[in-house]
């Protein structure tokens, strides 16, 4: 799907469109993709995926670590809140 929106997330068309860049070549552009989501719970998935691609990988591992921990917490608060007196 090509939509128009996002390429500026992306980069810079600028980029793109430089004569001699390396990541076009005959109308085919070049992208390296590497994930692991091994060691994430499915449950923070749709969170890890929402991020902003942009920011930096310890940035984003740093913002997942703390949702993680977010949601343990609130979590055991909920549990503690459950338990029988």
């Amino acid at each position: 799907m090509n939509i128009a929106s996002g390429i500026p997330k992306f980069c810079p068309l600028e980029m793109i469109q430089q004569e001699g860049n390396p990541y076009v070549h005959d109308d085919t552009m070049f992208i390296k993709v590497m994930a692991d989501f091994d060691d994430m719970p499915k449950t923070l998935l749709p969170y890890a995926l929402s991020l902003n691609p942009g920011l930096p990988t310890h940035v984003q591992q740093a913002m997942i670590k703390q949702e993680a921990e977010r949601r343990s917490q609130q979590q055991s608060g909920e549990q503690l809140q459950m338990s029988p007196k």
